[in-house]
């Protein structure tokens, strides 16, 4: 712990200021949120949420933020509401030249072979698997009831105004929004569409196909309904789907259930629940989409902020490493 609680603002109410919320009130600083829009109403909400381990070439940390992650998650399965765990088929159209790193500490990984056409590769493990219908909500209860937090409805335009309302500390995960506030050009938008179908088939298992372009084909059961996904549509900034990009996830999702021997499913999207686009905060630095910014800046004398945004579509799998983090940054204050 520092020498004592300090007087933080966290801007962002997704996953990621969240779970950085919840770390630092944990640790007994004084902590409010300040968010433009907070749960059902954030990007998160509209995630898959599987845990898939992303590219980590945008910050040396993101291997150590996946691991840690996946221990929380672990933890929370069966305890936190929407959490659990699943096993996930992974099929991909070019050949894996080695075992992937993430899955030295998942359970239950094993090479597939053979794989159905046209994929050439495919793994399988046991994952964390996030209903975040549930999961946000309950990360929200988590902050403001079991840790008596605060959420303030509120657009931040500077950082200097919550410093000069008397914060020490600014935790910056304002996604998109960084951008404008933090003059970061690298952040941009890369819209996500997909739709929730009742689960009519009482399916357990998540099937993930290797993305090509614009498209990632995904099939993510849970208790109610299945998430059908999904687009990578970049430089998209309409929060909007369209009906002809939703016809083309079905039918690949067909597809892709069809060649993981779940035979023919033709009315796949017959009972829709929701259908939703979300606007992934993403932040591109030298061919990485997931280039994550987590760092501390001091802003003006004796007042800091600690940014941590940049998380793209690895949002939900990053967010406990990344909050571990903030409350490192912060409490080595001096």
């Amino acid at each position: 712990m520092s020498r004592s609680p300090r007087r933080i603002a966290v801007i962002g109410a997704g996953v990621c200021g969240l779970s950085s919320a919840i770390r630092l009130r944990e640790r007994g600083h004084a902590v409010r949120i300040v968010a433009q829009r907070r749960s059902p109403q954030t990007t998160s909400n509209r995630a898959g949420a599987v845990f898939t381990p992303f590219r980590v070439e945008g910050h040396a940390g993101a291997a150590r933020w996946t691991e840690a992650s996946h221990a929380v998650y672990r933890g929370l399965a069966g305890v936190a509401a929407g959490v659990g765990l699943a096993r996930l088929r992974e099929y991909f159209f070019t050949p894996l030249d080695e075992r992937p790193w993430w899955t030295e500490f998942v359970e239950g990984y094993e090479r597939l072979a053979p794989v159905p056409a046209p994929y050439v590769d495919g793994l399988a493990a046991t994952v964390p698997r996030m209903d975040m219908t549930r999961y946000m909500p309950w990360l929200e209860a988590q902050f403001t009831e079991r840790l008596a937090g605060t959420i303030e409805p509120r657009t931040v335009t500077t950082f200097d105004e919550l410093l000069e309302e008397g914060c020490e500390i600014v935790v910056n995960c304002s996604g998109l929004g960084a951008a404008k506030l933090a003059d970061d050009p690298a952040v941009m938008p890369m819209r996500g569409q997909v739709l929730h179908v009742a689960n009519a088939w009482s399916w357990r298992e998540c099937l993930v196909e290797e993305g090509r372009g614009s498209t990632t084909t995904y099939v993510f059961p849970f208790e109610d309904y299945v998430v059908l996904g999904g687009t990578y549509e970049r430089h998209e900034r309409v929060e909007q789907t369209d009906e002809a990009t939703l016809a083309a996830i079905v039918a690949r999702c067909q597809a892709l259930l069809s060649r993981a021997g779940f035979g023919d499913v033709p009315d796949l999207d017959a009972r829709r629940l929701r259908c939703w686009a979300g606007l992934r905060p993403a932040r591109v630095q030298h061919g990485a989409d997931e280039a994550i910014r987590l760092e501390r800046v001091e802003h003006s004398p004796s007042r800091w902020v600690v940014h941590n945004y940049g998380h793209g579509r690895a949002g939900v799998t990053l967010s406990w490493g990344c909050a571990a983090d903030v409350v490192r940054l912060v409490e080595e204050i001096g």
